[in-house]
């Protein structure tokens, strides 16, 4: 095996070869978060609640996310950290896309298909399985291409390249179908996963070489997973970035499931119209987010608290007037409200990212990164099934789409509020200073050495 130091430039290019990978990302995600909710939700009259179960079970998977994360630090698979556990995620959830028309054919001759629903849970499991072993090594490839004082730039660059695509795969998979049919969906799923894999290979190819370690890798013995665990956990700092992390993934997500449908039950929008929502929301996010990412480009990632404070407060705010455009059904104020939501979800990842790389040690990238993706990923999958529990909860009682659905944005917003406060508490820059510190004489050698 080859030592090598850590990049001491970032390579902007490389960075955004990397990033084309999360075009691959959109492409397969929307049609698992978005159409498919829309299909069956609106199209085909289900219930919204076992759908957002189905989005959220592989969210409730999330705990995968440190074991792979840890194996990548710990285990090469062929000389390799990173892609190997990578592609054994992708694959599989490629694999598992031809099975969403499948299922909606079932499930829409007969909602009560056990085999309909059988095979959605099969299609989900397979896909959260695939997210989950594939999500933070690939954040940990991330880490490993740019210098330590670059990585949440890095990160944020990664970030660009999904906030693009969410919208134009929006604006695609509308032109494919505008109105539901069984053929259009089968298009349109073919398609996003031939173009979801070309994108993978491009953006991972020649990203690894088989023995290749970076010089951080050889400065601390890995402890084993659960004493590993207790480790981080008894750390005040990694507790509270946890809840943070959590309580705004929830609350942030809990519309996703429900979004489309809302446009469909309270408007009487199309297929091809609500897929359009996160074109709207997703330009907004674009546009703050490069803003951000310039206006920001000379803090380092421990010194963006007040960005992720600014963020929620703007995100939160956007929301409740949501609740408010569903309440008084004001058609013409959604698109401008849905960019306004995209423009403070813009900010508040900037300085999430930005925080994340920064509570992440140098020695246990993949374990804290795994860690993080946990409190996103679970709590996420938790808010997307409270959002279709409310949304049925509160149309049982009331009998009113629009009540129904101003419950759920409102309940988003209040949650953001209190991340707000949160955040202030998680003392990142403590925390920081502290995994900077040489963990052990090894690595006091290494540092004179260089």
């Amino acid at each position: 095996m080859t030592i090598e130091d850590p990049p001491q430039r970032l390579n902007v290019l490389r960075t955004m070869k990397i990033g084309t990978f999360h075009i691959g990302s959109s492409l397969v995600d929307l049609l698992t978060s978005g159409v498919l909710n829309r299909v069956l939700i609106t199209d085909l009259g289900l219930w919204a609640t076992p759908v957002a179960l189905l989005s959220a079970l592989r969210y409730l998977l999330a705990p995968l996310s440190i074991w792979a994360g840890y194996r990548s630090d710990t285990h090469p698979i062929f000389g390799m950290r990173r892609l190997p556990y990578i592609w054994a995620g992708r694959i599989p959830m490629l694999l598992s896309l031809p099975l969403l028309p499948v299922v909606t054919a079932l499930l829409a001759a007969d909602p009560r298909s056990l085999l309909g629903w059988a095979l959605a849970v099969l299609a989900f499991l397979i896909y959260g399985v695939g997210t989950l072993l594939s999500g933070s090594t690939f954040l940990s490839l991330v880490r490993d291409s740019a210098p330590p004082t670059r990585r949440g730039q890095a990160l944020s660059i990664v970030q660009i390249f999904l906030v693009v695509s969410f919208p134009l795969a929006g604006i695609l998979y509308g032109r494919l179908m505008p109105v539901y049919t069984p053929e259009a969906l089968w298009r349109i799923v073919l398609t996003g996963m031939g173009l979801a894999a070309l994108f993978f290979f491009f953006s991972l190819w020649g990203e690894e070489r088989p023995g290749q370690v970076l010089a951080a890798d050889s400065a601390e013995p890995q402890l084993p997973l659960p004493a590993l665990l207790r480790e981080m956990w008894a750390d005040q700092h990694t507790r509270r970035f946890f809840l943070f992390l959590a309580i705004g993934a929830m609350s942030a997500f809990a519309q996703d499931a429900v979004l489309e449908p809302f446009g469909g039950d309270v408007f009487g929008m199309t297929v091809g119209q609500t897929t359009r929502f996160n074109a709207y929301w997703g330009a907004g996010v674009l546009v703050s987010l490069l803003a951000t990412v310039v206006l920001t480009r000379h803090r380092q990632a421990h010194e963006q608290t007040g960005t992720a404070a600014l963020g929620l407060a703007l995100t939160a705010v956007p929301l409740a007037l949501l609740g408010a455009v569903a309440l008084t059904r004001a058609e013409s104020m959604l698109v401008p409200v849905l960019f306004l939501f995209g423009i403070g979800f813009g900010i508040y990842t900037v300085g999430a990212i930005s925080l994340l790389m920064a509570m992440t040690s140098d020695h246990r990238a993949g374990a804290y990164l795994g860690l993080w993706t946990v409190a996103q990923l679970l709590f996420r999958g938790l808010g997307i099934f409270l959002g279709g529990f409310v949304r049925d909860v509160v149309l049982l009682a009331t009998g009113s789409f629009t009540v129904a659905y101003a419950s759920v944005f409102l309940l988003e917003a209040v949650g953001l509020l209190v991340c707000v406060w949160l955040v202030i508490r998680v003392d990142v820059p403590g925390f920081a200073r502290v995994r900077s510190l040489p963990a052990a004489p090894t690595a006091v050698l290494a540092a004179a050495a260089e």
